[in-house]
């Protein structure tokens, strides 16, 4: 009943330890993640929107303005539009804030939630390398084992154990009892045996009695080694596991570098594309200053009687609100990209739906900039991260292939044992005689085993040349589409530089034809017929246009820096971001990227 009462005990203990009475964690709620977003976004206020207009409305520079050219009359001041300053300013209810492109770059690597995300990998890919390295930490076991015997035998004679030379004895039914108790340590070796260490009790109790000792104590401490000696032998073929799984680790940072590099190259295509598109504001603003300008006259001169008809008038008031149109839609994308700027940086004091907008602070690169072709693709052999996981790839491939050349060998185990065993009627007896007595056991042996044909060895071989062949070869496509990549990047530089100035001698240009025009038409000497009203508007757009694509020309050459710093792996530094794994270099001595040569096998 007492040894009931230990086993249950035992297994309880065993239970707690294993965890049985881990807490649950609470349910996951993902709505809890973005509430203090969404009550941010709920807080701040939209825009009013102004009515549609039901009927045309008539343009004038001011209702006093009407009426006193009119004679006194309301009849045009009753058909003028309302103004519709939010309609004019669609973001204007916002909390601008003008940002350096230094300073998104620090926030969105230290809160970006696409990089976040990604950071996850190489901690997971890290678990697998404990996981494998776990395999060779010690095990401790203990193995309780009880034994009833009630058999019935067909007669069974055996000497008399209380007098051996006078009699036998007859058993007929065999009520035995056998309690065994082994404790010990275990371990894999790194050179692919197993080492044992145990301790083991044994009380019998036999009924009849088979032996002159009955209810005795057999104990025995005995040390285990099996050793192969051929195939699974030695540390680089047992640790090709761990070797695999560090390069997978190695691999997974440099996944992360990826994530990294291409949210900070999106950051700088947003943060010029919002220059740019900041700047259209700025270009449509005046555009339709000009063109109220413009509309203003022509309307002051309708009124009075002047040069102007009602035809040129309508035209000036056309195009104001064609031009206001314009502006419109270009206000809101620069919120579009400030709020998609916001979400990549995923800082909790730029919520993407709060009524913070984020400006550009920083002035685009305008110096011509040069290039050695074979230089910046040197860099980029030395920096572009695929190259740098193809290769960690092929010497998981070439560790694959050293596991499968040692396959085909035969397998030798050597197996050795040696025990020390005491045995008397009580407990510490047994063990006294056990260490005193040194009743020694060992023993010693070997164990072959040959396949013939060997022909699955033989096959995961061929696999595994050819898989490391295919890394190799795959190493050398990565190195070509680099140099694509650098090539494409370098010539894009030089066309955009030479297409902004391309783009701005056109705006010198069209800025002087719309000088001409006003020199014109201020002399007097042309009349303000539809004709040149349309000229003149025309002109005007098309300056703006000028203004745009100078703006364009220059976002695309400061984008095409940033694209050949990405071509070329180099874009984290360019910004000043600098990455931990950094400090370890992905370079592996131990590949190569030329092609394996014939194996012996």
């Amino acid at each position: 009943m007492a040894k009931g009462v230990a086993v249950a005990g035992a297994t309880v203990l065993g239970c707690m330890l294993l965890g049985c009475n881990i807490t649950e964690p609470p349910p996951f709620d993902p709505r809890e993640i973005t509430r203090a977003e969404r009550m941010t976004a709920a807080a701040s206020h939209a825009a009013p929107m102004p009515p549609l207009p039901t009927t045309m409305r008539s343009y004038m520079p001011s209702d006093q303005a009407a009426t006193d050219q009119a004679g006194g009359t309301t009849q045009a001041a009753a058909t003028r539009p309302t103004t519709v300053p939010a309609a004019e300013s669609a973001t204007g209810y916002l909390q601008v804030v003008r940002m350096p492109i230094q300073e998104i770059m620090q926030r969105s690597a230290a809160n970006s939630a696409e990089v976040r995300v990604a950071g996850y990998d190489p901690a997971i890919a890290e678990t697998k390398v404990t996981e494998n390295e776990a395999h060779y930490d010690p095990i401790f076991y203990t193995n309780l084992r009880y034994d009833k015997q009630n058999d019935e035998t067909p007669g069974t004679v055996i000497p008399n154990p209380a007098n051996p030379t006078n009699g036998t004895v007859t058993i007929t039914v065999e009520n035995n009892n056998i309690y065994t108790v082994e404790s010990g340590i275990k371990q894999y070796l790194e050179s692919g045996g197993q080492v044992q260490l145990s301790y083991q009790t044994q009380l019998s109790d036999y009924f009849p009695n088979r032996y002159i000792l009955n209810n005795y104590w057999n104990n025995e401490l005995k040390l285990q080694l099996t050793q192969p000696l051929l195939r699974e032998f030695g540390y680089e073929i047992n640790w090709a596991r761990i070797t695999v799984a560090r390069n997978d680790q190695r691999i997974s940072v440099l996944d992360f570098r990826k994530a990294l590099e291409t949210n900070v190259s999106e950051l700088e295509k947003d943060y010029w594309q919002l220059w740019e598109a900041q700047q259209e504001v700025d270009v449509q603003q005046e555009l339709l200053k000009q063109t109220r300008e413009m509309a203003d006259l022509l309307w002051h001169q309708y009124i009075i009687g002047g040069r102007a008809t009602h035809v040129e008038a309508s035209q000036g008031a056309a195009a104001v609100y064609e031009r206001q149109q314009t502006l419109i839609r270009a206000r809101a994308r620069v919120h579009d990209i400030s709020d998609d700027i916001k979400r990549r940086m995923s800082d909790p004091d730029f919520p993407v739906a709060g009524p913070i907008e984020v400006l550009p602070a920083d002035q685009p690169v305008e110096q011509e900039l040069k290039f050695d072709l074979r230089d910046q693709i040197a860099t980029a052999m030395a920096n572009r991260l695929e190259l740098g996981q193809q290769q960690i790839r092929e010497n998981s491939a070439e560790v694959a292939q050293q596991v499968a050349v040692n396959g085909l060998y035969p397998k030798l185990d050597f197996v050795g044992s040696v025990s020390l065993q005491g045995l008397s009627k009580d407990f510490g007896s047994a063990i006294s005689d056990q260490f005193s007595q040194a009743h020694m056991m060992y023993s010693l042996g070997l164990q072959l085993e040959i396949p013939l044909g060997n022909r699955e060895a033989w096959s995961i071989v061929r696999r595994a040349q050819l898989q490391r062949s295919q890394a190799i070869a795959e190493y050398h496509h990565i190195e070509q589409q680099v140099s694509e990549d650098v090539s494409q990047a370098v010539t894009e530089v030089h066309t955009a530089w030479a297409a902004l100035g391309a783009a701005r001698n056109a705006l010198y240009h069209q800025q002087d034809v719309l000088t001409g025009y006003n020199e014109r038409m201020q002399s007097g000497v042309q009349p303000l017929d539809p004709e040149f009203v349309q000229l003149k508007l025309d002109q005007q757009q098309r300056l703006a246009e000028a203004r745009r694509q100078e703006a364009i020309e220059t976002m695309n050459y400061n984008l095409a820096i940033a694209k050949l710093e990405f071509a070329k792996g180099t874009i984290l530094r360019y910004n000043n971001i600098v990455m931990e794994e950094d400090r370890y270099p992905w370079n592996l001595p131990s590949t190569s990227p030329n092609p394996p040569q014939g194996s012996k096998f």
